[in-house]
């Protein structure tokens, strides 16, 4: 493909703006900016030269290489069934959708179609996550007993999008958006399935009906188990921070995430201990990278849709048992995934 990408923004919000950027970047040819709020649209649309519309229908008219999706989550399912049945590679915020059955509708579609489809976990591309992935990939950690993952967010204020204190617009709270990251990070550093899920998660915004705490305890099919905590501080002036640890045989490690520009990753071991700063760390144009190095080559891209409905399964089996009060095994709960190392 010698000219330009064609592609195409749904949704002009925080996550809408970043990837117009990170495309703009990589020199993809941003044609057009979908969104109901036709002001929204028309400002980003104007800072790239595109053509703002009013719906994903209009903007795939176009004719797009591919559609960056940041939309509500609940909207997610309709404009990629649009995509793909215009044969329109996809770049999907997580959560991708907001139910297994939209999600296996939309990997039933893709395929169908031969479309390519790609899961927007960011978390993936950060510099601290890639070292740390080279570290146990290498085998210096040895055997991975426990991981321990916290992140305390900031409470929904009057600047947070309405749609994230509805339920059925953001299929959930602080799990769904914040957790998911975390579910799908520990997946793919430890290369292993998550087998079981207990959970309790707690609503304490009136104002919302959605959870604000969640907690969940993870067993994977290695051996390793995880422990995960997310809450919303009502704090005031309190600053997100997101720290995790993985404690192994050999080498334990620390990674504290203040934002993508302030990452800090600790080893602990006789032979291999450090720490390394960054940053300087860009992950949305790492990310955009890999997508549109797919759209070129024709190779797969990582993290798939299958990566991204396995992080759903989780998410919603965290909610299942917090409900029943039991653990949730995955395998019953989402079902065989088939899935692909």
């Amino acid at each position: 493909m010698n000219r330009k990408i064609r592609i195409g923004i749904a949704g002009a919000g925080q996550m809408g703006i970043a990837h117009a950027q990170a495309f703009a970047a990589h020199g993809a040819d941003i044609v057009g900016i979908a969104d109901s709020h036709a002001e929204r649209a028309k400002n980003l649309a104007q800072t790239f030269g595109a053509a703002a519309f009013g719906s994903v229908a209009q903007l795939l008219e176009m004719g797009l290489d591919g559609l960056s999706i940041c939309l509500p989550h609940s909207l997610h399912f309709d404009a990629a069934m649009k995509a793909a049945e215009n044969r329109v590679a996809l770049l999907i915020e997580k959560p991708h959708c907001v139910t297994l059955d939209e999600s296996r509708a939309l990997r039933a579609a893709c395929t169908r179609h031969g479309v390519v489809a790609m899961a927007g976990f960011t978390h993936r591309f950060l510099a601290t996550s890639r070292r740390l992935k080279a570290a146990i990939s290498s085998g210096r950690f040895g055997r991975i007993d426990l991981a321990v993952d916290r992140l305390i967010a900031g409470s929904l204020t009057a600047a947070t999008p309405t749609w994230y204190r509805q339920r059925t617009l953001a299929g959930g709270g602080i799990a769904m958006i914040g957790m998911i990251h975390s579910i799908d990070r520990l997946r793919w550093l430890l290369d292993s399935e998550i087998t079981s899920v207990t959970a309790l998660t707690r609503q304490s915004d009136s104002t919302a009906d959605v959870e604000n705490t969640a907690l969940a305890l993870l067993e994977f099919a290695n051996g390793t188990q995880a422990s995960l905590i997310a809450h919303r501080s009502p704090v005031a002036g309190h600053e997100r921070a997101h720290h995790y640890e993985i404690f192994g045989e050999h080498l334990n490690a620390s990674c504290a995430i203040g934002s993508f520009a302030h990452q800090q990753l600790r080893f602990v071991g006789s032979a291999d201990a450090g720490c390394e700063t960054v940053t300087d760390d860009q992950p949305f144009l790492t990310e955009i990278q890999e997508f549109t190095s797919a759209l070129v080559s024709g190779k797969s891209v990582s993290p798939d849709l299958m990566d991204a409905e396995i992080a759903l399964g989780v998410v919603l089996a965290i909610y299942e048992s917090a409900k029943t009060r039991q653990p949730i095994s995955t395998r019953e709960f989402i079902g065989d995934l088939s899935i692909k190392k």
